[in-house]
C-alpha cells in the first residue's frame, strides 16, 4: 500500500466529513440554549432542558453503538437484517421507558428536584419519547454509509438537521414563551429531517455481500445481544453518569443547573468532534500503522482542546459567551469555569475513541464495557462526594475529565493484554506495526 494511504492528509480527508456530522449534530444543544436564554424565565427553562435532555440522552445511550455495529456488519446481509430487528426491539422498549419515567415522579423524589422545575422537565421527556427510535434508525443507516466510504452524506445530513432545528426553534420562540415546547419541537424536527434524508441516500448505495470474513458475526438475537451488550454497557454507564451529574447539581440550586446546561452543551459540541475517530480506526486499522492512527488522534484532540481553552480564557471568548447567553453575567462566569476545567477533554476523548476502535476491530467489546463501568462508577462516587463541599459546576466538569483519563488507561492496558493472548491472531495479523 502506498505511503499516502497512511498520511495525515489521507486520514484528514476521511475524518472531516464524519467529524462535521458530530460537530453539527452537537451544535443543536447550544442553538436551543441560545434561543431559550432569550425567553422569559430563561433560567427555569435552561435548567429543565439540562435535566430533560440528559434523561433523553440516557435513554438514547443503549442505541449509540448501533452506528459502529452497523459499520462492522454492513457487508453481511444476514447480520445487517438481524441488527435492524434488534434495533427496532431495543428502541421501542426505550420509548416506553421514557414515557414511564416522565409520568412517574421517582427522580424528583430521589433528588429533591423543585416541583415546578420537574413539571417542565417531565413534559420534555414525554414529548421526546420518539427520540430513541429516530436516533437508532439514523445510526443504523449511517453505519452502512460510513462502511462504503460516503462520509460526505453524513455531513450533509447533519447540516440539514442543524438547519431544521434552528429554523424550528426560532419559529417556535416567535409564537410562544414555553421553552419546553420550543426545545422538544426543534429537536424532533431536526432529527426526523436528518433520518429521512439518510434513509433516502441509503437506497442509492449498494452493499456487496462479503462471503469470506475473518470474524464471526452474530446470527441470532441471542448472539447479537452478547456481542452488543458490552458496547451498550459502555455508553449506558457513560451517559448514566452524565445524567446523574445534572441531577446532583440540581440539589445545589436551579441556577447551577442552568449554568451546567449552557456550559456543558458548549463543551460537548466541541469535544464530540473527536468521536468519529473510532470509526476512522475501525475502517483503517488493518491497513494503516497504529502509530499513524495514534498520532493523528492525538493531533485532532489537541486542536479541539485549544478551542475550549481559548473560549475560556480570552476576551474574544468572553464576547462570544455574552452573545450566547444574552449577556447574563451570572451564567457567563460559570460557563468559563466549565470550559477551562474541560479543556483537556477532547484529547482524552480522542484517545478513548482510538482505543475503543482497536478493541472493536478485534471484537473484544467486553473490554470496552468493563473500562467504562469502572471509570463511570468512579465519576459517580466522586460527584456525589463533592456535593457536600459546595461544589461549582466546574468541579463536576473536572471529574468528567478524570474519569475519562481513567478509562483511557484501562482501555490501553486491556488492549495490550488481549493483543498478547493466544486468540488475538486476527488482531496481530491485521493491526501491526509493519
Amino acid at each position: 500500500m502506498s505511503k499516502v494511504h497512511g498520511s495525515p492528509r489521507y486520514l484528514f480527508k476521511q475524518f472531516i466529513p464524519m467529524a462535521t456530522s458530530d460537530i453539527v449534530m452537537a451544535l443543536g444543544d447550544p442553538i436551543i440554549i441560545f434561543v431559550l436564554a432569550s425567553l422569559t424565565d430563561s433560567t427555569h427553562y435552561l435548567a429543565a432542558f439540562a435535566l430533560g435532555k440528559s434523561i433523553a440522552v440516557f435513554f438514547e445511550s443503549p442505541i449509540i453503538p448501533i452506528l459502529p455495529t452497523a459499520n462492522a456488519m454492513a457487508y453481511q446481509t444476514r447480520a445487517r437484517n438481524l441488527l435492524l430487528n434488534f434495533t427496532l426491539i431495543l428502541s421501542i422498549s426505550l420509548m416506553i421507558g421514557m414515557i414511564i419515567i416522565g409520568y412517574i415522579p421517582v427522580l424528583p423524589t430521589l433528588f429533591q428536584i423543585d416541583a415546578v422545575l420537574w413539571q417542565s422537565t417531565s413534559l420534555l421527556i414525554v414529548l421526546l419519547c420518539p427520540w430513541p427510535l429516530i436516533i437508532s434508525l439514523r445510526r443504523y443507516w449511517q453505519g452502512q454509509i460510513i462502511r462504503v466510504g460516503l462520509t460526505d452524506i453524513i455531513a450533509k445530513g447533519s447540516l440539514l438537521r442543524c438547519f431544521l432545528l434552528t429554523v424550528t426553534a426560532l419559529a417556535m420562540a416567535a409564537f410562544t414563551d414555553q421553552g419546553t415546547w420550543v426545545a422538544a419541537t426543534a429537536l424532533l424536527a431536526g432529527t426526523m429531517g436528518e433520518l429521512l434524508f439518510i434513509r433516502n441516500q441509503v437506497n442509492k448505495i449498494t452493499l456487496k455481500e462479503e462471503k469470506s470474513c475473518t470474524t464471526t458475526l452474530p446470527d441470532n438475537l441471542i448472539t447479537m445481544s452478547h456481542y452488543y451488550w458490552p458496547l451498550a454497557q459502555s455508553t449506558i454507564s457513560l451517559w448514566g453518569a452524565r445524567l446523574l451529574l445534572p441531577l446532583f447539581i440540581a440539589m445545589t440550586g436551579t441556577l447551577n443547573v442552568a449554568i451546567w446546561a449552557a456550559g456543558w452543551a458548549l463543551t460537548i459540541s466541541i469535544s464530540n468532534a473527536v468521536r468519529m475517530l473510532q470509526q476512522l480506526v475501525i475502517r483503517n486499522a488493518g491497513q494503516i500503522k497504529k502509530a499513524s492512527l495514534y498520532i493523528f488522534s492525538i493531533s485532532i484532540g489537541c486542536c479541539f482542546s485549544l478551542i475550549l481553552f481559548v473560549l475560556a480564557t480570552t476576551s474574544w471568548g468572553y464576547s462570544l459567551l455574552k452573545y450566547y447567553v444574552d449577556s447574563q453575567d451570572r451564567l457567563i462566569n460559570g460557563i468559563q469555569g466549565i470550559l477551562l476545567a474541560s479543556s483537556l477533554l477532547p484529547i482524552l476523548m480522542s484517545l478513548q475513541n482510538y482505543y475503543q476502535g482497536l478493541h472493536m476491530v478485534q471484537t473484544s467489546t467486553v473490554a470496552i464495557g468493563r473500562s467504562a463501568v469502572v471509570a463511570n462508577l468512579v465519576l459517580i462516587v466522586t460527584a456525589l462526594t463533592i456535593i457536600y463541599f459546595n461544589a461549582t459546576p466546574a468541579w463536576f466538569a473536572s471529574i468528567v475529565c478524570l474519569a475519562t483519563l481513567l478509562e483511557v488507561f484501562l482501555l490501553a492496558y486491556q488492549l495490550k493484554n488481549t493483543a498478547n493472548s493466544s486468540d488475538a491472531s486476527y488482531f496481530k495479523r491485521n493491526i501491526s506495526e509493519n
